[in-house]
Order: structure tokens, then sequence, then C-alpha cells
């Protein structure tokens, strides 16, 4: 199976929601956050179950530097699928690690698992998965769990990529030569989402979504979000 690691699979924002859904109605966790990882590595498109609004921006305005779960702390490792927070930093020292210190104690976590999802072994898609101090310590079963349900998702992903659907979003892209950034745009927008929430998801301003959006109308040659859904399905 080859892809152009630049490329997502048409669907994979509903496809997150979905494994957002399966991973929250089987394991035990107190709060969950998925998120894409673009070609320049990093994680966009985020998606939140049950964390805090305020510990979410707490985490992208500073923490995510001293993340030990960081993706780009495992974009070679194309091994890692299934990684266990605590597995990482020992007892010992996270009382001095400002992740566990400063962010994760005050807000109750006790653990983190993180399940990392690949394309060509490019990593694309990853799923945070917290557990509280309420609750008991993960045990190898609920890892156990976690890696079953990385297989499922793995292979779920892997079979949208030979299904028509996608085919049809990549020649659609291919044939009026849209850049990577253009058919993340455009694949954001068949999602009916509005530019302010394109802007927020692929972490950039809004006037930058409106330049993307001027490129695309030009290449495609339509003057609307809904002209280029709708090229895009009478193409389908």
């Amino acid at each position: 199976m080859q892809t152009n690691n630049n490329i997502y699979p048409a669907g994979l924002y509903s496809f997150q929601d979905e494994c957002l859904s399966l991973l929250t109605g089987v394991l035990n966790v107190s709060k969950a956050v998925t998120y894409l990882v673009d070609n320049q590595r990093k994680p966009i498109c985020y998606k939140t179950w049950q964390l805090q609004p305020a510990m979410h921006r707490q985490y992208m305005d500073t923490f995510y530097r001293v993340d030990p779960l960081h993706p780009t702390q495992f974009v070679e490792q194309t091994d890692a699928t299934v990684v266990k927070m605590n597995d990482l930093v020992n007892s010992q020292e996270r009382y001095n690690h400002p992740y566990y210190r400063d962010f994760i104690s005050p807000w109750g976590v006790q653990d983190i698992v993180e399940i990392f999802l690949r394309v060509d072994n490019k990593l694309i898609a990853g799923f945070s998965l917290f557990t509280s101090k309420q609750q008991p310590e993960m045990r190898s079963e609920d890892i156990r769990k976690a890696r079953q349900l990385h297989q499922f998702m793995q292979f779920s992903l892997e079979q949208s990529l030979d299904a028509p659907k996608h085919s049809h979003f990549k020649s659609f892209c291919e044939q009026f030569q849209l850049t990577p950034k253009e058919r993340m745009v455009v694949e954001l927008v068949r999602q009916g989402l509005s530019n302010k929430t394109i802007a927020a998801n692929l972490d950039c301003s809004l006037a930058t979504v409106k330049t993307h959006l001027q490129h695309i109308f030009c290449k495609t040659g339509v003057n609307s979000k809904a002209e280029i859904t709708s090229q895009l399905y009478n193409q389908h």
C-alpha cells in the first residue's frame, strides 16, 4: 500500500470521532484527546472528550514542549503503537519533571496512554487516554485491550485507503493540483465546517484559510465552498 504522506485519507476527521467513541466506550478513562499529525510532524485537528478547555489551552500554550508523549518523540519509532506515560518516566523522576509537577498532577491525572496510527510508517494520528487519580492504576489487561483496539483501528484505516471514497478524493485533488494544505482545507470544507473552525483545526489564522480557499477556487473554477463540495460529489 503506497500513499503520499501529505494526503490524509478522505473522511479521516470522521474516523477520529468513531475511534474516540470506541476507545472511551471500551476503556475506563476519565478524558481523551485525538489529533492528526501534518507533514511537518505537527499535531493539528484536535478533538477532545470530557477534557476541560482550560486544561487543553494550558497544554497548547506551554506544556506540549515537555510532554514525554508528544508525537515528535515517536515519529521515527515505527514500532511505537501503544505507550504508557508512567512507563517513560520513573516514579522518582516524576517529582521533578515539569510535565508531572506543573501540569499532570494539578489537573488530577494519574496516567496517560498514547495510541498511534500510521500509514506507510508515517505517523498520521494519535489518541491520548487519561486516567484520574481517583481511578485504579492501569493494569496489563487494560494495555492489552488498548493494543487490540489499536489493531482494529489500524486495520480500519488501511481498509479506508482502498475505498472508492478515498480514491475519488485523491483523484480530485490530483486533477486540480491541490497542495497538501489545500487538500486538508477541502476535506474540512466537505465536513461543513466554518472558516473559523477550519482555522482552529489547522492552527492557522482566518486570513490563511481564506487565502487557501481563494487558491482552491481559482484552481477548481468555483466561487464558493458549496460549489467545491458539489463538484467533489459530482465527480464521485
